[in-house]
C-alpha cells in the first residue's frame, strides 16, 4: 500500500476489540516503565512466545542475552502453522507473555495494542529505522514493534539443474511458470513443477502474493480495496483472477500429487533433491534451504536460484520479517517489562551486528555494517533494490489470517476462485468493521 493512504488508515484504526479480553487481562491500563531507552535488566526470567519454526539466529539472540544478562529465557514455542490464531486465542483469554514475537502487519492490530501493548515510540532503534514504521509495526499513530531486521520476500527457489536440463531458465511471469510446467511434464514427468506445501496451509497464499506483486505496483490494489474502490470479490478483479491463475496451474498438474498434504519442511529436500523445480516461499526460509545442504551458502548458492515472478513481471512483494519482530505487552509485572525492554534495547544496540551477521539479511538499523552476501543472497539482495511492492495483503486487516485457509480451501477443491474471492471480502469487511476503519 502507499505510504500516505496507510497513513490516512492508521490514523482512523481506535478502539480495536477483541471479544475475549476481559478482567483476566492484568495489562491493561498504563505501564510503569519508561520505554525510552532506559530500562534495567530486573528479571530473572522471561516469558517468550515465538514460533517453532524460528530462525537459528532468533534462538541464539534469546540464548546471548540470557546469557549476558543471567536471565532465564523461557521460550514458548507456538505452532508455526497457524500461529495468528494460537496467539489470538490465547490473547483474548487474558494470557499474556513478556516478549512477543509476531507480525508487523495489520495481524497485530487484533490484540488491541492500545491497550495491551508497551508503545515503543520513544524507543531509540525508532529513529534508525528510517521510514520503517510508516508502513509495518505502528497503528493510531503510535510504534508497537521492534523490527530488527530487513523484511522478507516472497517468491521461488528453484533449482537449476532441473530447469537447465530441460533449456528453461527462470520464471519472471507466470505465463513463463506455465511454460516451465508444460515442459517439465514432457520432458521430466518425474519432476513436479511446483511444490506446494498444502498440509501447512500458509504456504498457499504465496503465489497469489506473487502474482498479486505487479498488480500492487502498478494500481495501488490494496489501497483501492481499502478504500471502498475494488473489492476482493468482483470476478474480474485481480484477486479472483490470481486465484483463477493459482486453479489453473493446479488443473495442469503443475503441483505435487501430494500437494493437499504435503508440508513445508519437506519441500526443501524436494526442491535440493530435484523431484520438484520451483518452490514458492518466502525468502525468510533460505536458512531452511542452506540446513538441507549443511548450512553451505556456497553448496547451496550452486544448485538454487532465486526469483520473483508475478503478472506481468519480475516484482518483489515484500512484507515486514516475522523472525525477529518483537512487541512487549502490558502485563503489570513492572520487573518483566523492564527487562523485556532491555532486550530490545541490547538487541538493537550492543547486540545488534553480530545477530545480524548471523541472520544475513538486510540490516534495517542505520550504522550497521551489512552482511557479505553470496551467491543466493546476493541474488534475493539484489531482488529488493529492484522493483517491489509492498505484500497486498499486508494490511487488509481480517483478510490475513484467514487468507491460508482460503487458499488451502481452493487447493483441496472445496472452493472455487468465485467463492474464494467472497469469504476475502468477507473476512476483510469483518475485519475492518472490528477495526474500525474509517468508512466501514
Amino acid at each position: 500500500m502507499r505510504l500516505s493512504q496507510r497513513a490516512i488508515v492508521v490514523a482512523a484504526v481506535v478502539g480495536l476489540t477483541l471479544t475475549a479480553c476481559s478482567a483476566n487481562n492484568s495489562g491493561s491500563g498504563e505501564s510503569g516503565v519508561h520505554a525510552d531507552g532506559t530500562a534495567k535488566v530486573q528479571a530473572k526470567k522471561l516469558t517468550v512466545w515465538t514460533s517453532s519454526a524460528d530462525a537459528p539466529y532468533v534462538r541464539d539472540a534469546y540464548k546471548a542475552f540470557g546469557d549476558k544478562f543471567g536471565v532465564e529465557m523461557k521460550l514458548v514455542q507456538l505452532p508455526a502453522d497457524g500461529i495468528e490464531n494460537q496467539v489470538q486465542t490465547r490473547w483474548a483469554s487474558g494470557d499474556r507473555p513478556d516478549l512477543l514475537e509476531f507480525h508487523a502487519t495489520s495481524l497485530f492490530w487484533s490484540l488491541n495494542p492500545a491497550s495491551n501493548m508497551i508503545d515503543l515510540s520513544k524507543m531509540p532503534y525508532v529513529k534508525r529505522s528510517g521510514d520503517t514504521y510508516k508502513s509495518a509495526g505502528s497503528l493510531d499513530g503510535k510504534i508497537y514493534a521492534a523490527i530488527t531486521v530487513g523484511p522478507g520476500q516472497f517468491g521461488m527457489f528453484y533449482n537449476k539443474k532441473v530447469l537447465a536440463d530441460a533449456g528453461l531458465s527462470a520464471p519472471g511471469t507466470f505465463a513463463d511458470i506455465e511454460h516451465i510446467c508444460t515442459t517439465l511434464k514432457q520432458k521430466k514427468p518425474g519432476v513436479a513443477p511446483i511444490y506446494e506445501a498444502g498440509g501447512s496451509q500458509f504456504p498457499t497464499q504465496i503465489q497469489i502474493i506473487d502474482y498479486l506483486a505487479s498488480v500492487e505496483n502498478e494500481q495501488g490494489y490494496a489501497e483501492k480495496v481499502l478504500a471502498k474502490k475494488a473489492s476482493l470479490s468482483d470476478p474480474k478483479g485481480p484477486f479472483v483472477g490470481a486465484v483463477t491463475e493459482y486453479r489453473k496451474l493446479k488443473s495442469m498438474g503443475c503441483f505435487n500429487k501430494d500437494a493437499t498434504t504435503a508440508q513445508s519442511e519437506t519441500s526443501f529436500k524436494a526442491l535440493a533433491d530435484g523431484t520438484a523445480a520451483l518452490l514458492p516461499q518466502n525468502s525468510s526460509q533460505l536458512p531452511s534451504l542452506t540446513a538441507v545442504y549443511g548450512n553451505d551458502v556456497a553448496r547451496t548458492s550452486a544448485a538454487i536460484g532465486w526469483a520473483t515472478p508475478s503478472a506481468t513481471g519480475p516484482v518483489s512483494a515484500w512484507s515486514p520479517s516475522f523472525n525477529g519482530t518483537w512487541y512487549v505487552p502490558k502485563t503489570g509485572r513492572t520487573g518483566n517489562e523492564s527487562t523485556a525492554l532491555a532486550f530490545l534495547q541490547w538487541i538493537t544496540t550492543d547486540g545488534y551486528q553480530k545477530y545480524l551477521t548471523e541472520t544475513q539479511r538486510l540490516p534495517i538499523l542505520s550504522g550497521a555494517e551489512a552482511p557479505r552476501w553470496t551467491g543466493i543472497e546476493q541474488e534475493i539482495a539484489a531482488s529488493y533494490t529492484g522493483t517491489k511492492s509492498l505484500a497486498f495483503n499486508s494490511d487488509l486487516v481480517g483478510f490475513g489470517a484467514q487468507f491460508p485457509v482460503i487458499m488451502s480451501g481452493v487447493l483441496s477443491g472445496q472452493y472455487s476462485p468465485a467463492q474464494a474471492g467472497r469469504l476475502a471480502q468477507q473476512a476483510f469487511e469483518q475485519g475492518a468493521k472490528a477495526a474500525h476503519l474509517s468508512g466501514w
